[in-house]
Protein backbone atom coordinates (compact mmCIF):
# COMPACT_ATOMS: atom_id res chain seq x y z
CA UNK A 1 0.00 0.00 0.00
CA UNK A 2 1.29 3.48 -1.07
CA UNK A 3 1.15 6.53 1.50
CA UNK A 4 0.97 9.51 -0.51
CA UNK A 5 2.78 12.93 1.04
CA UNK A 6 1.50 16.03 0.27
CA UNK A 7 4.12 18.59 -2.09
CA UNK A 8 4.08 21.09 1.21
CA UNK A 9 4.99 19.14 3.83
CA UNK A 10 8.15 18.06 1.82
CA UNK A 11 9.07 21.50 1.28
CA UNK A 12 8.81 22.39 4.68
CA UNK A 13 10.89 19.77 6.10
CA UNK A 14 13.34 20.52 3.81
CA UNK A 15 13.50 23.49 4.78
CA UNK A 16 13.65 22.53 8.57
CA UNK A 17 16.44 20.48 8.27
CA UNK A 18 18.78 22.59 6.53
CA UNK A 19 18.66 24.30 9.94
CA UNK A 20 21.66 22.60 12.33
CA UNK A 21 20.00 22.31 15.52
CA UNK A 22 17.27 20.06 13.44
CA UNK A 23 17.68 16.51 14.24
CA UNK A 24 17.84 14.26 11.12
CA UNK A 25 18.99 10.57 10.11
CA UNK A 26 20.19 9.23 6.54
CA UNK A 27 16.90 8.12 6.44
CA UNK A 28 15.43 11.29 6.93
CA UNK A 29 18.21 12.58 4.22
CA UNK A 30 17.07 10.13 1.71
CA UNK A 31 13.63 10.47 1.79
CA UNK A 32 14.23 13.61 0.47
CA UNK A 33 15.49 12.68 -2.37
CA UNK A 34 17.11 15.15 -4.50
CA UNK A 35 16.75 17.66 -2.01
CA UNK A 36 18.86 16.10 0.48
CA UNK A 37 22.71 17.41 -0.85
CA UNK A 38 21.13 20.65 -0.57
CA UNK A 39 20.15 20.30 2.83
CA UNK A 40 24.01 18.66 3.58
CA UNK A 41 25.35 21.76 1.65
CA UNK A 42 23.31 24.75 2.92
CA UNK A 43 24.51 23.14 6.83
CA UNK A 44 27.99 23.22 6.26
CA UNK A 45 27.78 26.41 4.58
CA UNK A 46 26.19 27.67 8.06
CA UNK A 47 28.67 26.18 10.11
CA UNK A 48 31.39 27.67 7.88
CA UNK A 49 30.40 30.94 7.56
CA UNK A 50 29.77 31.43 11.61
CA UNK A 51 33.34 29.24 12.20
CA UNK A 52 34.96 31.85 9.94
CA UNK A 53 32.88 34.82 11.90
CA UNK A 54 34.15 33.59 14.95
CA UNK A 55 37.74 32.69 14.69
CA UNK A 56 37.86 36.58 12.95
CA UNK A 57 36.35 37.85 15.84
CA UNK A 58 39.35 37.09 18.31
CA UNK A 59 42.84 38.27 18.35
CA UNK A 60 45.82 37.08 17.90
CA UNK A 61 46.89 37.45 21.67
CA UNK A 62 43.57 35.17 22.22
CA UNK A 63 45.67 32.21 20.70
CA UNK A 64 48.11 29.76 21.37
CA UNK A 65 50.68 28.28 18.59
CA UNK A 66 51.89 24.46 18.78
CA UNK A 67 54.45 22.88 16.65
CA UNK A 68 54.47 19.21 15.85
CA UNK A 69 57.89 17.76 15.91
CA UNK A 70 59.27 18.21 12.39
CA UNK A 71 59.86 13.86 12.17
CA UNK A 72 55.96 14.29 12.45
CA UNK A 73 55.35 17.01 9.76
CA UNK A 74 55.71 20.13 11.50
CA UNK A 75 52.27 20.91 11.19
CA UNK A 76 51.45 24.32 13.64
CA UNK A 77 47.78 24.71 15.19
CA UNK A 78 45.97 27.29 17.59
CA UNK A 79 44.44 26.50 20.41
CA UNK A 80 42.07 28.84 21.85
CA UNK A 81 43.07 30.38 25.54
CA UNK A 82 40.41 30.81 28.12
CA UNK A 83 39.92 34.61 27.30
CA UNK A 84 39.33 34.20 23.69
CA UNK A 85 36.26 31.75 24.23
CA UNK A 86 34.38 34.71 25.52
CA UNK A 87 34.64 36.14 22.31
CA UNK A 88 32.73 33.16 20.59
CA UNK A 89 30.82 32.27 22.97
CA UNK A 90 27.52 34.01 22.28
CA UNK A 91 28.13 33.70 18.27
CA UNK A 92 27.11 29.75 18.95
CA UNK A 93 25.03 30.38 21.34
CA UNK A 94 26.93 28.40 24.19
CA UNK A 95 25.45 28.05 27.69
CA UNK A 96 27.21 26.33 30.64
CA UNK A 97 24.67 24.99 33.22
CA UNK A 98 24.70 22.88 36.24
CA UNK A 99 28.13 24.29 37.69
CA UNK A 100 29.63 22.49 41.02
CA UNK A 101 31.59 24.23 43.95
CA UNK A 102 34.73 24.64 43.40
CA UNK A 103 36.92 22.24 45.07
CA UNK A 104 40.06 22.69 47.07
CA UNK A 105 42.77 20.79 46.82
CA UNK A 106 46.33 21.42 48.97
CA UNK A 107 49.40 18.93 48.46
CA UNK A 108 52.29 18.37 50.98
CA UNK A 109 53.01 21.97 50.42
CA UNK A 110 50.51 24.11 51.93
CA UNK A 111 51.54 27.46 49.79
CA UNK A 112 50.92 25.07 46.77
CA UNK A 113 46.70 24.44 46.02
CA UNK A 114 44.63 23.59 43.12
CA UNK A 115 41.01 24.64 42.38
CA UNK A 116 39.07 22.20 40.41
CA UNK A 117 35.32 22.96 39.22
CA UNK A 118 32.55 21.19 37.01
CA UNK A 119 29.96 21.53 35.05
CA UNK A 120 27.68 20.76 31.63
CA UNK A 121 27.14 22.55 28.58
CA UNK A 122 25.29 23.05 25.10
CA UNK A 123 25.29 24.45 21.94
CA UNK A 124 21.58 26.02 20.76
CA UNK A 125 22.93 26.13 17.37
CA UNK A 126 24.03 22.51 16.98
CA UNK A 127 22.16 21.27 20.20
CA UNK A 128 25.38 19.52 21.31
CA UNK A 129 25.93 18.42 25.11
CA UNK A 130 28.76 18.10 26.84
CA UNK A 131 28.51 17.23 30.61
CA UNK A 132 31.29 16.56 33.46
CA UNK A 133 33.32 18.77 32.02
CA UNK A 134 36.44 20.09 34.32
CA UNK A 135 38.20 23.16 34.94
CA UNK A 136 40.84 23.78 36.99
CA UNK A 137 44.07 26.31 38.01
CA UNK A 138 46.90 25.94 40.18
CA UNK A 139 48.32 28.76 42.81
CA UNK A 140 51.94 28.50 40.81
CA UNK A 141 50.61 29.40 37.16
CA UNK A 142 52.14 33.04 36.15
CA UNK A 143 49.63 34.76 36.83
CA UNK A 144 49.50 34.08 40.45
CA UNK A 145 52.79 35.99 40.76
CA UNK A 146 52.82 38.99 43.70
CA UNK A 147 49.54 37.33 45.21
CA UNK A 148 48.81 36.29 48.58
CA UNK A 149 46.30 35.01 51.00
CA UNK A 150 42.26 36.26 50.03
CA UNK A 151 43.98 37.88 46.53
CA UNK A 152 45.38 34.46 45.78
CA UNK A 153 42.41 32.55 46.61
CA UNK A 154 40.12 34.63 44.86
CA UNK A 155 42.48 34.74 41.63
CA UNK A 156 42.39 31.18 41.25
CA UNK A 157 39.11 30.34 41.80
CA UNK A 158 38.22 32.67 39.11
CA UNK A 159 40.74 30.82 36.83
CA UNK A 160 39.05 27.58 37.89
CA UNK A 161 35.72 28.72 36.32
CA UNK A 162 37.15 30.76 33.68
CA UNK A 163 39.24 27.61 32.54
CA UNK A 164 35.99 25.87 32.74
CA UNK A 165 34.22 28.13 30.70
CA UNK A 166 36.84 27.56 27.90
CA UNK A 167 36.83 24.24 27.87
CA UNK A 168 33.30 24.00 27.67
CA UNK A 169 33.35 26.25 24.29
CA UNK A 170 36.60 25.16 22.80
CA UNK A 171 34.82 21.06 23.16
CA UNK A 172 31.35 22.38 21.46
CA UNK A 173 33.01 25.01 18.88
CA UNK A 174 35.98 23.02 17.90
CA UNK A 175 38.27 25.53 18.56
CA UNK A 176 41.10 23.07 20.66
CA UNK A 177 43.25 22.24 17.25
CA UNK A 178 42.60 25.05 14.56
CA UNK A 179 45.31 24.85 11.35
CA UNK A 180 47.20 28.07 11.52
CA UNK A 181 46.57 28.28 7.65
CA UNK A 182 42.51 28.64 8.71
CA UNK A 183 43.84 31.49 11.23
CA UNK A 184 45.74 33.24 8.54
CA UNK A 185 42.44 33.00 6.03
CA UNK A 186 40.07 34.44 8.36
CA UNK A 187 42.14 37.17 8.96
CA UNK A 188 42.64 37.95 5.76
CA UNK A 189 41.95 41.69 4.97
CA UNK A 190 42.23 42.51 9.04
CA UNK A 191 45.76 43.99 10.19
CA UNK A 192 45.33 40.36 12.35
CA UNK A 193 48.68 38.50 11.90
CA UNK A 194 49.68 35.07 13.18
CA UNK A 195 52.79 36.38 13.68
CA UNK A 196 51.37 37.98 16.79
CA UNK A 197 49.94 34.91 18.29
CA UNK A 198 51.54 33.52 21.31
CA UNK A 199 54.02 30.94 20.96
CA UNK A 200 53.84 27.20 22.91
CA UNK A 201 55.23 24.00 23.01
CA UNK A 202 57.22 23.10 19.47
CA UNK A 203 58.80 26.71 19.33
CA UNK A 204 62.07 26.31 21.50
CA UNK A 205 62.79 26.93 25.07
CA UNK A 206 60.85 30.30 26.52
CA UNK A 207 63.52 32.16 25.54
CA UNK A 208 63.77 31.39 22.68
CA UNK A 209 59.88 31.58 21.55
CA UNK A 210 60.58 35.26 22.88
CA UNK A 211 63.34 35.82 20.41
CA UNK A 212 66.74 34.78 21.48
CA UNK A 213 68.59 32.49 19.37
CA UNK A 214 68.09 28.32 19.97
CA UNK A 215 71.09 27.10 21.29
CA UNK A 216 73.52 25.86 18.33
CA UNK A 217 71.56 27.60 15.84
CA UNK A 218 73.99 30.08 13.46
CA UNK A 219 72.76 33.68 14.25
CA UNK A 220 71.91 34.48 10.73
CA UNK A 221 69.01 34.54 8.31
CA UNK A 222 68.15 31.27 7.14
CA UNK A 223 67.38 30.22 3.32
CA UNK A 224 63.25 30.14 2.46
CA UNK A 225 61.56 27.63 0.84
CA UNK A 226 61.04 28.20 -2.83
CA UNK A 227 57.83 25.52 -2.49
CA UNK A 228 55.85 26.77 0.12
CA UNK A 229 53.49 29.82 -0.31
CA UNK A 230 54.04 32.96 1.42
CA UNK A 231 52.43 33.58 4.88
CA UNK A 232 51.20 37.10 5.44
CA UNK A 233 53.57 37.72 2.50
CA UNK A 234 56.61 36.33 4.21
CA UNK A 235 58.42 33.32 2.20
CA UNK A 236 58.60 30.61 4.88
CA UNK A 237 61.81 30.29 6.46
CA UNK A 238 63.86 26.88 6.19
CA UNK A 239 64.97 25.13 9.93
CA UNK A 240 68.42 24.33 11.71
CA UNK A 241 69.15 20.60 11.90
CA UNK A 242 71.89 19.52 13.96
CA UNK A 243 74.61 16.66 11.72
CA UNK A 244 74.30 13.61 12.76
CA UNK A 245 76.61 10.67 11.98
CA UNK A 246 78.20 11.30 8.48
CA UNK A 247 75.09 13.84 7.59
CA UNK A 248 76.32 17.47 7.98
CA UNK A 249 73.96 20.15 9.34
CA UNK A 250 71.24 21.33 6.94
CA UNK A 251 68.56 23.79 6.45
CA UNK A 252 65.44 22.05 5.77
CA UNK A 253 61.43 23.14 5.31
CA UNK A 254 59.09 22.34 8.04
CA UNK A 255 56.54 21.82 5.97
CA UNK A 256 58.32 19.40 4.12
CA UNK A 257 55.17 16.80 4.59
CA UNK A 258 53.00 19.11 2.20
CA UNK A 259 55.20 19.11 -1.05
CA UNK A 260 56.83 15.35 -0.68
CA UNK A 261 58.47 15.22 -4.24
CA UNK A 262 59.44 18.91 -3.97
CA UNK A 263 62.59 18.78 -1.67
CA UNK A 264 64.61 21.65 -0.02
CA UNK A 265 67.91 20.65 1.66
CA UNK A 266 70.47 23.22 2.00
CA UNK A 267 74.38 22.40 3.49
CA UNK A 268 74.55 24.29 6.45
CA UNK A 269 78.62 25.07 6.11
CA UNK A 270 77.88 26.33 2.74
CA UNK A 271 75.29 28.84 3.24
CA UNK A 272 77.01 29.89 6.31
CA UNK A 273 80.22 30.76 4.32
CA UNK A 274 78.40 32.63 1.86
CA UNK A 275 76.43 34.65 4.22
CA UNK A 276 79.76 35.17 6.30
CA UNK A 277 81.42 36.29 2.68
CA UNK A 278 78.29 38.70 2.31
CA UNK A 279 78.86 40.56 5.71
CA UNK A 280 82.39 40.94 5.34
CA UNK A 281 82.52 42.00 1.50
CA UNK A 282 83.55 46.28 2.54
CA UNK A 283 80.77 48.44 0.95
CA UNK A 284 81.67 50.99 -1.11
CA UNK A 285 82.40 54.30 1.32
CA UNK A 286 82.02 58.26 0.30
CA UNK A 287 85.56 58.68 0.56
CA UNK A 288 86.19 56.20 -2.57
CA UNK A 289 88.53 58.37 -5.25
CA UNK A 290 87.72 57.48 -8.54
CA UNK A 291 89.82 56.93 -11.40
CA UNK A 292 91.95 59.71 -12.18
CA UNK A 293 90.44 62.24 -14.87
CA UNK A 294 87.08 60.52 -14.22
CA UNK A 295 83.97 62.25 -12.43
CA UNK A 296 80.72 60.28 -11.84
CA UNK A 297 79.70 58.32 -14.83
CA UNK A 298 81.16 61.23 -16.81
CA UNK A 299 84.09 60.72 -19.43
CA UNK A 300 86.88 62.91 -18.36
CA UNK A 301 87.73 65.55 -21.05
CA UNK A 302 90.71 65.79 -22.99
CA UNK A 303 92.97 67.78 -21.47
CA UNK A 304 94.63 70.97 -23.22
CA UNK A 305 97.70 71.27 -21.56
CA UNK A 306 100.90 71.75 -23.46
CA UNK A 307 102.78 68.77 -23.49
CA UNK A 308 105.97 68.26 -21.50
CA UNK A 309 108.95 68.28 -22.31
CA UNK A 310 110.05 65.15 -24.29
CA UNK A 311 106.84 64.44 -25.09
CA UNK A 312 106.21 64.10 -28.70
CA UNK A 313 103.58 66.04 -29.90
CA UNK A 314 101.58 64.11 -32.70
CA UNK A 315 101.79 64.74 -36.39
CA UNK A 316 100.17 67.68 -37.44
CA UNK A 317 97.83 67.04 -40.35
CA UNK A 318 98.93 67.89 -43.76
CA UNK A 319 97.39 71.41 -45.55
CA UNK A 320 96.06 71.15 -48.79
CA UNK A 321 95.53 73.94 -51.55
CA UNK A 322 91.75 72.57 -50.92
CA UNK A 323 91.77 73.04 -47.70
CA UNK A 324 92.70 76.93 -48.13
CA UNK A 325 89.94 79.60 -48.96
CA UNK A 326 89.87 82.86 -50.54
CA UNK A 327 87.52 86.10 -50.31
CA UNK A 328 85.40 86.85 -53.16
CA UNK A 329 87.36 88.19 -56.83
CA UNK A 330 90.37 86.25 -55.35
CA UNK A 331 91.86 83.33 -56.98
CA UNK A 332 95.40 81.32 -56.07
CA UNK A 333 98.01 83.25 -57.08
CA UNK A 334 99.19 82.41 -60.85
CA UNK A 335 103.01 80.57 -60.86
CA UNK A 336 105.67 83.80 -60.55
CA UNK A 337 103.07 86.45 -58.51
CA UNK A 338 104.45 85.49 -55.22
CA UNK A 339 107.96 86.94 -56.73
Amino acid sequence: MSVDVEPDAVTTDALEVRRPDVPTTLNELAALKGEAIEVIEARVQVLETLRKAAIRATHPEDWLLFRAPAEQGGQVVGYLQDCGCDRVRDLYGIEVFDVSKPEKIVGNDPAVFHYLIEGNGRCKLTRQTVEAMEGGRSSTDDFCKDKTGADLELAVRKAARANLDGNITRELAGMKSVPQEELVRAWTGTPKRVESCRLGRGFGSRAERLGATAEGVPDMPPPTCPYCPPVNGEPVKLVYRQGKGDRGAFYGCPNYSKHPNQKIIVNAAEWIEQQQAKASKPAPTANHKAPQGVTGDKPAAPSSRPPDAGERPAPAKPVTQGDIKWSAGAGPPEPGEDG
